[in-house]
Formats: C-alpha cells, structure tokens, sequence
C-alpha cells in the first residue's frame, strides 16, 4: 500500500533549480551530494553521494531535484522538458504571492493568474527545466 507520494525532477543545474524552488519558500528537508554542495545544508541531514540532489517536504509529499540517479543516464539530465503533460499542484496562500516573486526574480510565468468555477484561483510557472508548476489559490466563498 502506498504510505507517501513524491516526485523526483530531473535537473540540468542544481544550483539553479535550487535557487528557484526556495525563491517559493520551499524548505530543504535533506540533502545529498560532494562536501562542498553539503555545506550549504548545515541545518539538515545530508549525505554524501556521486551526485547532487536535495529534497523538499511538501506537507507529506516529497519534492526531489537532483542532477544525477543511479538509474538514469546522465545524458537525460542535459534534456529541456517538451511536453506538458506532467505537473505539480502546489497549494499557495496567495497566487499573487507567487506572481510578485516570479516579477522580483525574472521566472517566466507561462499563464497567467486565472480564476476557475471550482472556487481556485492558479497560476502556472515553469522551472528552469521547463517542469510545469501549478500554483493553486482557493478562494473563499461569500
């Protein structure tokens, strides 16, 4: 039986994708990789590994970016995500939160804030490996 979900991205540059997902207040719940990357992890367990990865506790879910996996070719890590069809859902006090932090850091938001029927308001950023993220709003009823 399925005890937790996660979702391991795979990324070109760790240090990048590792800038990005803080700018959204995503906190590293552990880290992975040579003792230079570790250091910047003093507040968390760490481990020392070939590659770099860190990984982020979202209320349960696990997000993991790294730039390498012992099942993967390193090859696929070099890739830029072409499709859409596979996105996070990431539930936000506030969508323009998120809008106000892509303007501050230059992230390019690939649609704008929308309200939908279902009560949400969302807007949708890609990473720097073109992931989707979808930030969802849930507005309240009056």
């Amino acid at each position: 039986m399925v005890t937790q979900f996660g979702i391991h991205i795979k990324v070109k540059d760790i240090n990048r994708s590792l800038e990005f997902y803080r700018a959204f207040h995503l906190k590293p719940d552990f880290a992975y990789g040579d003792n230079t990357f570790r250091t910047k992890f003093r507040e968390i367990q760490t481990a020392p590994e070939k590659y770099r990865g860190v990984i982020f506790n979202i209320s349960g879910a696990l997000l993991e970016i790294a730039e390498g996996h012992i099942a993967v070719k390193p090859k696929v890590f070099c890739e830029t995500i072409k499709s859409s069809k596979i996105s996070a859902m990431l539930h936000v006090k506030s969508v323009k939160t998120i809008v106000n932090i892509c303007k501050e850091r230059g992230f390019k938001i690939a649609a704008q804030p929308r309200v939908f029927p279902w009560g949400t308001k969302e807007v949708v950023v890609k990473d720097p490996d073109g992931f989707i993220l979808v930030f969802i709003e849930k507005l309240s009823k009056n």
